[in-house]
């Protein structure tokens, strides 16, 4: 055990490490967010029932691990764990994530695993208007909805992050092992809390929606039965802050009893994604084919792929510099271009954002 542990002598790494270790070596359960919430990095390790031996060897054993399927781990006191799930009640002291986290703004769509064709509907009509809008999208993986919300972003030429409630190293459910592999080949993420090798049990995917509200601005619900997860995920939502949005739906319809419930409990009711964006303060204008003014400026691949990594919300210029792989006299030259086109605008502080 672990005695009179002086929190100035562990730099970040180390605690890092040792905390893992712990984290693995107790199950990553549930518990263990409330007390890394609760407790000084101290307190923790004076508790610990290991040796700090033990707990290197099995950190530095998972982290080889995911290594070789090119999979992080983000402790919740680094740099790149995302802004937002950092301030919400018992977040995830460590985020496993394959392939790039989003830098642009995230918005969260989930819904029944047994849509109707109204839900299908909503889901084909809404996110090409959000992704167009500069949002990425964010779901569970599961069937139904969540898939449906991940191939279209995919498909529209969106990223979108996939939040699941087993390790990374197990896809589930099984028939979207080639929508996994697409998300990521899309240069999009997919995330766990959960350690490689956890399972799919029950338990695991209240704890996820969690994770999915809260890598979020807001959150919309399709459709939902009232026993349905979902709303797990808009209850995580309201207490997170987070705005939840809601299509409303046929009354006598089984999949819009839980949707009408929480329309009944404050959610806000939209009848399309340029509510959702209104609310969120994000200016869009829908891109109209065929309109003059867009098609008769000329761009190169290079212009083009910095302005997939802006939206209306301010980026810094060091995120498009990780972004898109140039380096920063070509970002600057690339940039300055855009701008005397009309499509970016340079804020202070070295922040750009896309022109509506």
């Amino acid at each position: 055990m672990l005695q009179s542990v002086d929190e100035a002598s562990f730099d970040l790494e180390k605690e890092k490490l040792l905390l893992l270790g712990f984290y693995l070596k107790e199950r990553a359960t549930f518990r263990l967010c409330k007390i890394f919430e609760e407790e000084e990095t101290s307190q923790i390790l004076k508790g610990f029932p290991y040796s700090e031996k033990e707990l290197f060897r099995t950190a530095k054993e998972e982290l080889k691990k995911c290594e070789r399927s090119k999979i992080r781990i983000i402790y919740y006191k680094e740099e790149d764990y995302p802004e937002l799930l950092k301030n919400i009640p018992y977040k995830p002291p460590f985020l496993y994530v394959l392939g790039e986290l989003p830098f642009n703004s995230t918005f969260a769509i989930v819904g029944t695993r047994k849509p109707t064709p109204y839900g299908k509907e909503i889901v084909e009509k809404f996110v090409p208007e959000l992704v167009e809008a500069g949002l990425t999208t964010v779901s569970g993986l599961a069937r139904g909805i969540d898939t449906l919300v991940h191939k279209t972003t995919l498909k529209e030429g969106g990223k979108t992050v996939a939040v699941l409630g087993t390790g990374l190293d197990i896809i589930y459910p099984l028939e979207n092992k080639d929508l996994f592999w697409k998300i990521i080949d899309s240069g999009s993420a997919i995330v766990s809390e959960f350690p490689l090798g956890t399972r799919p049990k029950r338990e695991n995917f209240p704890r996820r929606n969690r994770v999915i509200s809260g890598l979020s601005q807001g959150v919309l619900v399709v459709e939902a039965g009232k026993r349905s997860g979902t709303l797990i995920t808009a209850k995580w939502a309201q207490d997170q802050g987070r705005d939840v949005f809601v299509c409303p739906g046929n009354i006598f319809s089984e999949q819009s009893q839980g949707t009408h419930y929480l329309l009944k409990n404050g959610a806000i009711p939209v009848t399309s994604a340029e509510d959702i964006l209104y609310h969120l303060g994000i200016e869009y204008k829908p891109f109209e084919k065929g309109k003059e003014e867009r098609t008769s400026i000329k761009l190169s691949q290079e212009e083009r792929r910095i302005l997939e990594c802006l939206s209306q919300y301010p980026t810094h210029l060091e995120n498009l510099l990780a972004q898109t792989g140039f380096d920063l006299p070509q970002l600057l030259s690339l940039l300055t271009e855009l701008e005397l086109k009309g499509l970016v605008k340079s804020l202070p502080g070295k922040f750009y954002q896309r022109c509506s």
